[in-house]
């Protein structure tokens, strides 16, 4: 089984359990536009009738909104590996899925490629819906938004490797999970400019970050792709997504090997 085939049979098997669990997927689609509109209408009325009218308020709710829906997808790429280790072992399956002839690390690349794909479907769907709710009118730039959502995630799915990886060997890191996650949302809610300087350092150089000002720039200033490839914002992310991917593959399979040797690859 080549590469390719394998990713048609995880996206499959992603849109089969979609399909067998339809209540799971209301319940993602209810969450996701759900608390992305509480946080919007929340800032809204923080704002009061007279901030509303302030320049650059509108501005802001709107990369506020989407800043919120790509946080889920971004979540999504730091969470899934581990989620998908954890129910591997606890249904008996990972050494099966160890022993098969792709490598372990393939196939949780497979398996998250093709939850990106749902998660591309969900985002325009929960994207569209949140527009006719609050009536904003973003530009719906749609390959500038599939790159930088795909390079974003592979970023993020980078750090989930590393995670990943560290689940294999130490088999709790709910902890570390958590904390990516309530970074992820601070980053999507807050704006860069107010963060002290040693944090505004460290946090420009996290892949959702990246992604976020370049998303936001497309989506509500309606800058154009040529230009974000033009000035070298699509270079710099690319090299970022390289760099994270990179390193998180060579951590989870240092990890794996490590977790073979020490014979604990299943344990839980």
């Amino acid at each position: 089984m080549n590469y390719a085939q394998l990713f048609a049979a995880e996206l499959r098997r992603e849109f089969i359990l979609l399909s067998r669990y339809p209540f799971e997927l209301i319940s993602r689609l209810v969450w996701n536009l759900g608390f992305a509109l509480m946080m919007y209408y929340g800032f809204s009325a923080i704002g009061g009738a007279g901030g509303s009218s302030l320049p650059g308020f509108h501005e802001g709710q709107m990369g506020r909104l989407l800043g919120l829906l790509i946080t889920y997808i971004a979540i999504n790429g730091i969470n899934n590996t581990c989620e998908l280790l954890g129910d591997e072992v606890q249904t008996g399956t990972l050494e099966q899925a160890a022993l098969s002839p792709p490598p372990l690390l393939v196939i949780m690349l497979m398996r998250d490629l093709a939850s990106f794909v749902e998660m591309l479907v969900r985002f325009a769907l929960v994207l569209a819906i949140a527009m006719l709710i609050t009536g904003l009118q973003f530009h719906l730039n749609i390959p500038a938004f599939i790159l930088l959502l795909t390079l974003m995630y592979l970023g993020t799915e980078g750090i989930g490797l590393i995670l990943g990886g560290a689940a294999l060997l130490y088999k709790r890191v709910g902890t570390l999970a958590q904390f990516a996650v309530m970074l992820v949302f601070g980053l999507a809610i807050l704006p860069l400019e107010s963060l002290p300087g040693w944090v505004k350092g460290f946090v420009e150089n996290f892949p959702f970050t990246k992604a976020l000002v370049l998303l936001r720039q497309v989506g509500v200033q309606g800058v154009p792709l040529s230009q974000l490839f033009a000035d070298g914002s699509v270079a710099s992310l690319a090299l970022n997504t390289t760099i994270y991917l990179g390193l998180g593959m060579l951590v989870f399979s240092i990890a794996e090997r490590k977790a073979r040797q020490l014979g604990t690859l299943n344990q839980y």
